[in-house]
């Protein structure tokens, strides 16, 4: 089989393509540089984002499981479950619910970071379809998450979820009056949630090995004192 031929017009949407991706390069090599002239290169954040992505995932994991010593997975107690916490138990709260948020943010950053260094073809693939899969794992997680804690966000979490499916021709009634009181609320499809929002980290995890495992001198986790 002939290779395909390579028009003049191919080559200059290549150097275009390419052109482009240097401008988006540049605010982030500026921003190393100032950064690096402050600290250490070692302990440069903007040249760790993939592993502070990590740890900060972990943190929520580790967090999460510890907090199943305080937490009730039901629809009456959820909520004074973790309303009635101790010091301890907020302290993990607190950890929980923003460790997501740093995870978010600095997905989002090495992400951008990589596209602009032009990371996503060649043997490179496998890592960014992967890392757009842990991306949709980690929306999904966190969705399920603001279910879980079952107040008024939570609430209307699940009824506007509940109107996107309402359209379909697939329930007799709408499913979103289910959510309007915590007596209408099944407890099996509250346990599924909860369910699922423990298991899908263990897919991430799969995804994340296969993330890193095609990518020479990958750094998993940070160092002692970044993660501090």
């Amino acid at each position: 089989m002939e290779a395909p031929i390579r028009t003049a017009s191919d080559d200059r949407s290549r150097v275009r393509g390419r052109s482009a991706l240097d401008a988006l390069s540049r605010p982030f090599l500026a921003a190393d540089r100032l950064v690096e002239r402050f600290v250490l290169p070692t302990l440069n954040p903007l040249a760790q984002t993939g592993a502070i992505a990590n740890m900060s995932f972990i943190v929520a994991v580790v967090t999460g499981v510890l907090l199943l010593f305080w937490y009730t997975p039901s629809v009456g107690e959820a909520w004074s479950s973790l309303d009635e916490l101790d010091a301890v138990g907020q302290w993990m709260r607190s950890l929980h619910r923003y460790s997501p948020d740093a995870t978010v943010f600095f997905v989002a950053l090495h992400a951008l970071k990589m596209f602009a260094a032009g990371r996503f073809d060649g043997p490179r693939w496998v890592a960014w379809v992967t890392g757009l899969v842990l991306v949709a794992l980690l929306w999904f997680v966190g969705w399920l998450g603001y279910w879980l804690v079952w107040d008024v966000r939570a609430q209307a979490v699940a009824v506007g979820t509940a109107r996107l499916v309402d359209p379909l021709p697939i329930f007799t009634d709408p499913l979103s009056r289910t959510f309007l009181t915590d007596p209408s609320v099944s407890t099996a499809l509250f346990f599924t949630v909860f369910f699922f929002h423990m298991l899908v980290p263990l897919a991430m995890g799969v995804a994340l090995w296969m993330h890193i495992s095609r990518v020479s001198r990958a750094r998993f986790l940070t160092s002692r004192v970044m993660t501090a």
